[in-house]
C-alpha cells in the first residue's frame, strides 16, 4: 500500500476518533446542562418546598458553654393538595410528593462559650418510598443585649440528595387514566438542594434560671434546587398502545427568599435538652420541628 494511502486512512482515524470525542463530550454537556426555571413556575414552587423542609434550622439553640448535645430531630411535612401536586409539564400533570409525614434528622452540637457548631445528618435509608441523604451544618454566635436579653448570628448550610418516584409513582404507572405515566417503570427522579441561610435571633434570657429559652429568628436563605427526572416507558411495557418515552430532564431552580421562626429550647434535666421551633418561608412552607439532645460536659 502507497505511504500516502496509508497516511490518509490514519488521518480520517484520527479526525473520526477526533469527532466521536467531540460528540462524547457534546453529548456530555448536554446532559449535564440544566433547564432554569422561574420563580414562579409551579415546578420551582415544589421544589422550594422541599428546600425548604429540609432547611437547617436551630429547632432550639444549643446550651451556650462548654458542651457537646448529641440527639436527632424530626420536622413535619405537611400534605400537598391535588393542586399544589399538579406541577409536571407547565402544571398539566399530577407528581406524587406525600411521601413521609416528617423528615428526621440526626444533630449534634458544640458550644465554645459564645460560639456554637452544629452538624445535621441524614443516612441514605430508604423511607416511605424515598431516600434521602444530606449533610449540613452551622456556625452561631452568642451576643449579650440586656440582662434579661441576648442576640445571636447564625450562618448554616444544607445539601444533598432525595431520590423518589415523584413523576410517575408506583400507582401511576397501573393507571390507565395517567397517559403519560401508564405502562412504563416507575421514575427514578432526584431532587437536589443546596441552600445558604444568614440568620438574626433575639433570645429571653430571663427564664435561663429556669433552663428555659424562647427566641425568635428572622432570615434570608439563598436556595439552588436541581431536579433530575429520570422515567422510561418501552412500547414493550403498555403492549404497543403507547408511545416510548425517555424522560432525562434536567430542571434548576435558583430563589433567594427571607424565613423565619418562633421556638423554644430547655433543658429538662441536667443532660436532656429538647428543643421547638414554629418554622414559615412565606411562598413555601410553614411547619413545625422538634428536637431532643443529650448534653455532656457544662452548660453556662
Amino acid at each position: 500500500m502507497a505511504p500516502h494511502v496509508r497516511l490518509a486512512r490514519v488521518s480520517l482515524s484520527t479526525r473520526s476518533l477526533g469527532g466521536a470525542l467531540l460528540l462524547a463530550a457534546a453529548a456530555g454537556a448536554a446532559q449535564a446542562q440544566r433547564r432554569e426555571l422561574a420563580a414562579d413556575n409551579p415546578q420551582a414552587r415544589l421544589m422550594g418546598f422541599y428546600a425548604a423542609v429540609m432547611q437547617f434550622t436551630p429547632t432550639g439553640l444549643p446550651e451556650a458553654g462548654s458542651r457537646l448535645e448529641v440527639g436527632g430531630e424530626l420536622t413535619f411535612i405537611p400534605s400537598l393538595s391535588a393542586r399544589e401536586q399538579q406541577v409536571g409539564f407547565g402544571g398539566l400533570k399530577d407528581e406524587d410528593t406525600n411521601f413521609c409525614p416528617v423528615f428526621p434528622r440526626l444533630r449534634v452540637a458544640r458550644s465554645f462559650g459564645a460560639f456554637a457548631v452544629e452538624a445535621g445528618y441524614v443516612p441514605p435509608l430508604r423511607v416511605c418510598g424515598v431516600k434521602a441523604h444530606m449533610v449540613a451544618g452551622a456556625v452561631a454566635r452568642r451576643f449579650t443585649l440586656a440582662p434579661a436579653w441576648g442576640a445571636a448570628l447564625r450562618v448554616s448550610a444544607h445539601g444533598g440528595v432525595l431520590d423518589g418516584a415523584i413523576t410517575c409513582s408506583e400507582g401511576a404507572v397501573k393507571n390507565a387514566a395517567d397517559l403519560t405515566c401508564f405502562g412504563g417503570s416507575p421514575s427514578d427522579d432526584k431532587v437536589r438542594p443546596l441552600a445558604f441561610a444568614l440568620d438574626g435571633i433575639v433570645t429571653f434570657a430571663g427564664w435561663r434560671g429556669r433552663r428555659f429559652e424562647p427566641y425568635l429568628m428572622v432570615g434570608v436563605r439563598r436556595e439552588r434546587v436541581g431536579f433530575d427526572v429520570n422515567y422510561v416507558r418501552l412500547p414493550s411495557q403498555s403492549g404497543g398502545n403507547y408511545p416510548a418515552l425517555d424522560d432525562h430532564e434536567r430542571l434548576q431552580a435558583t430563589l433567594t427568599r427571607v424565613h423565619g421562626a418562633l421556638g423554644a429550647s430547655g433543658d429538662l434535666s441536667g443532660r436532656l435538652r429538647l428543643g421547638g421551633e414554629l418554622y414559615y418561608a412565606p411562598g413555601a412552607v410553614m411547619t413545625v420541628r422538634g428536637r431532643a439532645a443529650y448534653g455532656f460536659g457544662r452548660g453556662s
